[in-house]
Formats: C-alpha cells, sequence, structure tokens
C-alpha cells in the first residue's frame, strides 16, 4: 500500500483529516484482511484518540531537543504531537497504511501504558473486519471535507461519521 490522505486545511479551527481516508483504500482491506492490524494501528498513531496523557512534574532535568526541561517543573504530555514528530513517522501528517507504526504513544507508554490497550485493538481489528466484511459496498455518505472532529482536548473523535451501507 503506497497512497495516502494528505491533511487540508478547511476553516479557521478545523481540518480535514479523513482518518477513515482509508474509504478509498476500503477493497484493499477486504482483499487481504491480514492488513486490517496494520491499518487499525495507523489509524490509532493518526487520529491519536486521547489529545493528551495526564498532567505529570519531571523529578529530575529532562533533556528534550535543545530545551532542559527542569527537575520540578509541570509537563503536560501531548499525545497526539508525539505521534506526530517527523524524527520518528516520516511525513508524520499523513495516513500510510503501511506505515511502521511501532513506537506510537496512543495508548500511553511504560507504566502509563494503557491496560486495556490490547483488548481496544482486537475490538478494533474484529469491528473493522466484521464490517468490511458484512458490508462490502460501504462509503462515506458525505463529502470527507463535511467530517467534523469534536472540539474537546482530551478525547479525539469525529462528531459522527455518516456511512452508506449498501
Amino acid at each position: 500500500m503506497t497512497d495516502a490522505i494528505q491533511l487540508a486545511p478547511l476553516d479557521e479551527g478545523s481540518y480535514y483529516q479523513d482518518p477513515l481516508g482509508f474509504f478509498a483504500r476500503l477493497r484493499e482491506l477486504q482483499q487481504d484482511p491480514s492488513l486490517v492490524p496494520a491499518a487499525v494501528e495507523e489509524l490509532l498513531r493518526f487520529t491519536s484518540p486521547v489529545n493528551h496523557a495526564n498532567d505529570r512534574f519531571t523529578i529530575e532535568d529532562v533533556p528534550v531537543g535543545d530545551v532542559v526541561i527542569p527537575a520540578g517543573e509541570w509537563v503536560f504530555p501531548a499525545i497526539s504531537s508525539a505521534n506526530r514528530d517527523p524524527a520518528r513517522f516520516p511525513d508524520p501528517d499523513r495516513l500510510d497504511l503501511g506505515r511502521d507504526t511501532s513506537g506510537h504513544v496512543a495508548f500511553g507508554h511504560g507504566v502509563h501504558h494503557c491496560l486495556g490497550a490490547p483488548l481496544a485493538r482486537m475490538e478494533a481489528e474484529v469491528a473493522l473486519g466484521a464490517l468490511l466484511a458484512r458490508f462490502p459496498r460501504i462509503s462515506l455518505a458525505v463529502p470527507p471535507e463535511e467530517l467534523r472532529w469534536r472540539p474537546v482536548s482530551l478525547m479525539n473523535g469525529l462528531e459522527s461519521l455518516p456511512v452508506r451501507l449498501t
């Protein structure tokens, strides 16, 4: 899979991200269900369902790039930004279902990794696979540019995802 969906800015404060922009790629996933797990991982990286982690305090000086965050400082880890780090993910604002997604932090990291991550992955893979098998002609019911993201800071997601199942 080499095609990808590029982010395109719309009106102020809104972005067209077609996270299911793989709607154009659904046939590939239907023909080869073994691609579904990689698609789920890239969607997790690309959409980052949780925008930020709980706030933390540094217990020692922490170098981040050219800056050192001193011990005792309040930090607010931005998961969605980490998953768009170009040093880790080349062309990070592009949805690429064939990308190496290892190292994404959609479910956190280390001791703060979500205990439910394996279940969430399995649910997403089963749901997507079943949806594609049951509705082989699924398509968006609106133009992609009409999709809108909820304007909230913690949990990321579309306001709605109208689809045609016929």
